[in-house]
């Protein structure tokens, strides 16, 4: 007796010593695995070694963890017969598995969690000796386990999903592993092949053109008066686009006294796009003609807008300004407690991001003032206040036919919930 109760409490200790381990060494993520094999000398390489082989590593830890538990339940039940009788044997194996909970699982594995690298460090050599001299027992186990694996169906190992990878990159977000502007890097990257150049144009009715009759002098002022490098030129009707000219060609042109020449004369050929192309492929096609600018056509071939190499970059890293063009005031302004004023022509997927909602999709809708104006069946009028699963939607102006901002009122009990019909 005087031998067993040490005994016992040194097998608890062991308990707890293999349950601490197992989860350090499964906790461990791929990056520190390999700060541990670059920057800790033979241990971490040993460490990272012993991951190459997870089906070793863990047989050796759960052997050890099971003939230690197993050991200790069995020197419990013979202590407590020589005390108690066996009638305290019910007692006993509560007790026993309480203190098994707290300070052989529960204990160890939050203090693991905390401090993996530092305990995996520490372990590597005794569970490595461990793993050499029950080999034999790991491999027979590990064969059973195959086995009995194979005869339930072989699965693959599955892979990454996109939904895992940007909750992973959202979780590291949350914990400040990552900034804020990082992580809508790699969103915005991931939604590349979704978004059509629809979504990120400029639309035709705010397209700044010039004519290809006009001579290079006019068209030097209206462009250095705008402030753009590239315009879209049409014959006859603006919404006929029929090339392209460049600054730099206009500068060059002045400079050889044809100041009097035409822009037909310098204007180059433009790209066609369709609306329904999706913004990687049009980086990639921009890439392919060296150009920066595009025009969109929709279904009819009629003109629905340009598209600029810009507009694509800023898809991934937001909003571009250079030294000279004034910064737009934000599309999406919190105005109270979850009360917003929204610019109508703000992107769907940009209203989606900024308030964490989930609108309905639609086909043909990319703003929410289109988003409005199917949802209603018609062109909302100023003042009005149109309700939807989300929240109140109210018009704060409208230009002609178009809604230029709105107030949103958002529901508490829907902030992540989508609503509302296309």
């Amino acid at each position: 007796m005087d031998i067993r109760l040490p005994a016992l409490v040194a097998l608890l200790l062991l308990s707890g010593f293999f349950s601490g381990t197992e989860t350090a060494y499964t906790s461990l993520s791929l990056a520190q695995i390999h700060s541990l094999r670059v920057h800790h000398g033979r241990r971490g390489r040993l460490v990272a070694r012993m991951l190459d082989r997870p089906d070793r590593l863990l047989g050796t830890i759960l052997i050890g963890n099971n003939l230690v538990n197993i050991a200790a339940s069995a020197l419990a039940s013979a202590i407590t017969i020589e005390l108690f009788g066996r009638h305290a044997l019910g007692v006993m194996t509560g007790v026993l598995t309480m203190i098994v909970l707290v300070f052989g699982e529960v204990t160890p594995k939050q203090i693991a969690i905390i401090h993996n690298e530092f305990v995996t460090l520490q372990t590597a050599p005794l569970i490595y000796s461990l793993s050499v001299v029950l080999r034999p027992v790991t491999w027979f186990i590990g064969l059973v386990s195959k086995l009995v694996t194979r005869l339930t169906g072989r699965a693959g190992r599955p892979a990454p999903t996109r939904e895992g990878i940007l909750h992973l990159v959202g979780h590291a977000n949350a914990l400040g592993v990552i900034e804020n502007f990082k992580y809508r890097w790699v969103r915005n990257v991931f939604r590349f092949n979704e978004l059509t150049v629809h979504a990120v144009m400029t639309h035709r009715t705010k397209v700044f053109s010039c004519s290809k009759d006009d001579r290079i002098r006019d068209a030097l002022s209206a462009l250095t008066a705008a402030g753009f490098s590239r315009v879209p030129v049409y014959d006859n009707d603006p919404e006929r686009i029929v090339g392209v000219v460049l600054l730099k060609d206009i500068l060059k042109h002045m400079k050889l006294k044809h100041d009097s020449w035409t822009l037909k004369q310098i204007m180059v050929e433009p790209i066609y796009v369709p609306e329904t192309r999706t913004v990687d492929r049009m980086l990639q096609q921009f890439r392919k003609a060296g150009v920066n600018i595009a025009i969109v056509l929709d279904e009819y071939g009629g003109l629905s807008g340009i598209v600029t190499l810009e507009d694509v970059i800023e898809e991934v890293l937001g909003e571009i300004y250079d030294e000279h063009e004034p910064k737009e005031a934000p599309k999406v302004a919190r105005i109270g407690s979850n009360i917003y004023r929204i610019a109508g022509d703000t992107p769907l997927h940009e209203l989606e991001d900024a308030l964490t909602i989930e609108l309905p999709k639609h086909e043909r809708v990319q703003t929410l003032a289109g988003f409005l104006n199917a949802y209603t069946g018609r062109i909302p009028q100023k003042g009005e206040t149109i309700e939807t699963e989300l929240g109140e939607f109210t018009i704060e102006e409208v230009t002609g036919t178009q809604v230029v901002t709105v107030r949103f009122a958002r529901r508490e009990q829907s902030e992540h919930n989508a609503g509302g019909r296309p």
